[in-house]
């Protein structure tokens, strides 16, 4: 199934349930992506793949009554959490792919993603239809994963994964998905190709608290987002219970050298894009 169809369906429904756990996870990437955007009061900004619009709050707040933010996303589930969410009253939501969306020429100053910019069927294609929603000389702050090998959250599932199920069939270089932009020589030619420049890129570790809060221990808790969401849960869908069970038993000793302070907490290493329209 197309990663698009699969954001609009069930992994867009697996990540709004847990969209609390998700956000804080994640948050240290968004923390640092808007710091490199530096939203401006007045300013009118996009928020590409928004989710559960945890970064579109805060592009709310930091533009002002004056300004506008703008979320886009596929999945009506999420889309329902960000329309929801504190702080996202005065924002506007988007249902559908940006990358046909027929937005209003040059209506933003500023693009923004957090992980959400590396899912299209056609890149070239989606980043010319941004670029043309840009105002000339709109700022773009884009964060995206690195190497699989660089993201111990990712890698340490995948392995078990291997282990159980056999090894993975590697996807095709830029294919949709989350590490898709892992290599520069892929979406600078893309970016590039649409018009943008200026391209620039810095690498920037954070830590991932992995898990939702509740009673059971940290390691249970982190198999159990891990086994739901990213590499090891694509490998388990639609697979027998034993399987899971199997994968399971596996990745909790994996995690245990992890824990700190209640929580399984583990590297993560992202590239910070920036470009201008």
């Amino acid at each position: 199934m197309a990663e698009a169809q699969e954001w609009a369906g069930q992994m867009g429904r697996e990540w709004a349930r847990r969209v609390e756990a998700l956000d804080r996870q994640l948050a240290p990437a968004g923390a640092v992506g808007l710091a490199a955007l530096a939203p401006r009061p007045g300013e009118h900004i996009l928020d590409l793949g928004c989710g559960g619009g945890a970064t579109t709050a805060k592009i709310v707040k930091a533009v002002g009554p004056e300004g506008a933010a703008t979320g886009i996303d596929i999945s009506p589930e999420l889309l329902a959490v960000a329309r929801a969410r504190p702080g996202n009253q005065a924002a506007t939501f988007l249902e559908g792919d940006a990358q046909g969306w027929d937005f209003d020429a040059g209506a933003y100053d500023a693009l923004f993603s957090r992980f959400g910019c590396m899912f299209f069927a056609d890149p070239p294609a989606a980043y010319a239809n941004l670029r043309r929603a840009l105002k000339p000389g709109a700022r773009v702050v884009l964060t995206v994963w690195r190497d699989l090998g660089a993201n111990p959250w990712a890698a340490l599932p995948a392995a078990v994964g291997a282990e159980v199920l056999g090894p993975a069939e590697p996807p095709a270089a830029g294919a949709p998905g989350p590490f898709a932009w892992a290599d520069p020589m892929i979406f600078r030619p893309i970016l590039e190709g649409a018009g943008f420049s200026g391209v620039e890129w810095r690498e920037e570790p954070i830590t991932l608290q992995i898990g939702e809060a509740g009673e059971a221990g940290p390691v249970a808790r982190a198999v159990a987002m891990l086994t739901r969401i990213g590499p090891a849960a694509r490998r388990l869908k639609g697979r027998p219970e034993a399987d899971c069970a199997a994968v399971a038993e596996r990745l909790a000793p994996a995690l245990e050298p992890f824990v700190s302070d209640g929580w399984v907490r583990m590297p993560g290493l992202i590239w910070v894009l920036r470009a201008r329209a």
